[in-house]
């Protein structure tokens, strides 16, 4: 009898891998699927289809996708996979996997096809799989997505630009040691076992040049080109959350009313990674000859878990090269936040706050557009007003008011209604946008008139208006201000519009790193009947599957609402100086 169980289970163990190789080999290799990593566009990867939940990848892409070097085992249809010094061993028509010399059982085979092994998905989705690739890897076969995030422990890097200062932020998502190397023209923060995405940020902003970020063994580099010599340099560690502030004083002040960055040329001495570490002078001004002296800006914080710190050497710097300014500015509440440094001698002007409506498109039972893999655009739209709060409660300049704080449902003309009640200058209005073409992508912002500037602005509005289907029937009240707001389509308002779009549209190429598709005009119900300068902004697809991805990190909302903050102050600059 156990003969027979044994032999039964034998057949059916033997038909399944016919089965499976069969279904295989006369499967269609699909290439369409699409491959994002960390919110950019990879070359997509061919796959083998067996069922809807199914699917088998080639491990030469798969290699390729992750940076890995195979190793190959023809006589025995075994294949090694090297990535981040650890190895995963992997045999055709074997359930086991091997992870870094632990063997996992898997539901589903590799398979030997046409000289090359595919893999099942779920060896790419698991957990140990993960934790060798330093990525968290989901795959969506309705839409055909293998998204790809790597561990980040340096979240963003951004950059605030005054007259007389530049700040730039680099958050962290754990407290991290580093040190600050400096070259000719360059401010380098080498943070250890810091983990950050390559990037580079043309700021261009007539004091830097660009912010380059980089990993150089265990060590993240964050490397700060300027194009004017700084006055003085300030680095400092911020909390809750952690950030790494580096304070830049100008030497001269800047203007920063004009719409686009200053392009300059390269400078001398630009940090590359091969430079030699050099000093340049940055001896403080006579005017804060009674701030304190301090070594802050040179540093490696005591580490016992990291015996390469021995191993990298430290510049040091003199005294009197440095400045602490902190007693100089402690009545600045910027600088407790990381906000924007003020000089100590600045003028203070009692002005008044100017008032801005920050408005998170759609909500509660109107979810907005949906990405291919889910996301939903009211969350998005308030995720990026609640950081666009934060930078501008940090600004004594300005008074934020939200249209909704949470997941709520606001009809349309609510929203205009609460600016007006409130004499706000500005009304901001931010969205995703959406498209059936999943290629188009891009950022655009809109201002207000009857007559849109093309067929596509048209088809915005008209998608964003739907809204109004939800609305149900309206109250006395509410038709009373509809009928207003229709009345008042075409508004004094309209050129400062177009300006203040303007000034945001500028800071799209350097931050966002996505197509700037313009300023347009449409007829956008929502900013109807504004009594003040209005803009309604598509911050990105959400139909995009690539920048669907970005939207979910906090690095790309991050640059989007920096975006639309210096846009703005850079429009206040402009008023200011005419």
């Amino acid at each position: 009898m156990k003969k027979l169980i044994v032999l039964f289970f034998s057949i059916c163990v033997l038909f399944s891998n016919v089965y499976s190789h069969t279904v295989l080999k006369n499967s269609v290799p699909s290439k369409f699927i699409n491959v994002i990593i960390d919110g950019e566009t990879f070359p997509g990867a061919s796959i083998y289809k067996v069922s809807e939940q199914i699917y088998y990848f080639s491990i030469k892409e798969i290699s390729e996708i992750y940076n890995a070097a195979l190793e190959w085992q023809p006589v025995s249809s075994k294949v090694t996979m090297h990535l981040n010094n650890r190895k995963i061993d992997i045999k055709a028509g074997s359930m086991e996997v091997t992870f870094g010399g632990k063997a996992k059982k898997m539901s589903l085979p590799p398979r030997l096809i046409k000289n090359n092994i595919y893999i099942p998905s779920e060896i790419l989705t698991s957990k140990e799989f993960s934790e060798i690739a330093k990525a968290n890897t989901s795959w969506n076969p309705s839409s055909s997505v293998l998204n790809i995030t790597h561990y980040l422990n340096i979240s963003a890097v951004r950059y605030f630009t005054r007259p007389e200062s530049t700040q730039v932020l680099i958050e962290l998502e754990e407290p991290l040691s580093y040190m600050v190397l400096k070259t000719s023209a360059s401010v380098v923060v080498k943070i250890l076992r810091g983990k950050v995405q390559h990037d580079c940020i043309n700021a261009n902003n007539g004091v830097i040049k660009s912010i380059v970020c980089d990993m150089q063994g265990r060590s993240a580099l964050i490397a700060i080109n300027l194009t004017q010599k700084p006055e003085f340099v300030k680095v400092s560690n911020l909390s809750k959350p952690n950030r790494i502030s580096v304070d830049i004083m100008h030497s001269k002040n800047i203007d920063i009313s004009n719409s686009k960055e200053t392009v300059i040329s390269k400078p001398e001495g630009e940090y590359a990674l091969n430079d030699s570490v050099q000093e340049f002078d940055l001896t403080p001004p006579e005017q804060y000859g009674q701030a304190q002296i301090s070594e802050f800006i040179s540093f490696v914080e005591k580490d016992t878990d990291n015996k390469d710190l021995e191993k990298i050497p430290v510049t040091k710097f003199e005294n009197k090269n440095i400045i602490d300014v902190s007693s100089a500015i402690t009545d600045d509440p910027a600088m407790t936040s990381g906000i924007i440094p003020k000089r100590q001698n600045q003028k203070k002007h009692n002005k008044r706050k100017k008032i801005i409506v920050l408005d998170a498109g759609h909500g509660g039972k109107d979810p907005g557009a949906v990405g291919p893999n889910g996301t939903k655009e009211k969350d998005i739209n308030l995720e990026i007003v609640y950081e666009l709060k934060k930078i501008f409660d940090n600004d004594n300049n300005y008074e934020i008011i939200l249209t909704r704080k949470d997941d709520t449902f606001i009809p349309l003309a609510e929203r205009t209604n609460i600016a007006n009640e409130h004499n706000a200058d500005l009304f901001i209005s931010i969205h995703c946008n959406a498209n059936f073409d999943r290629s188009i992508n891009g950022f655009e912002i809109y201002f207000l008139s009857e007559k849109a500037t093309d067929s596509e602005a048209a088809a915005t509005a008209v998608l964003e208006n739907s809204v109004l289907k939800l609305e149900g029937k309206p109250s006395k009240k509410r038709t009373l201000l509809e009928n207003m707001l229709r009345s008042m389509v075409i508004n004094e308002y309209i050129n400062d519009s177009s300006e203040l779009g303007g000034f945001i549209a500028s800071q799209i190429p350097s931050r966002v790193k996505i197509p700037n598709n313009g300023v347009k005009q449409a007829s956008f119900y929502v900013l109807r009947g504004t009594q003040m300068p209005a803009v309604f902004i598509e911050s990105a697809f959400i139909s995009n599957y690539a920048q669907e991805a970005k939207f979910r990190s906090k690095k790309f909302r991050t640059a989007i609402a920096d975006s639309i903050y210096e846009g703005i102050a850079k429009y206040y600059a402009r008023k200011e100086k005419k």
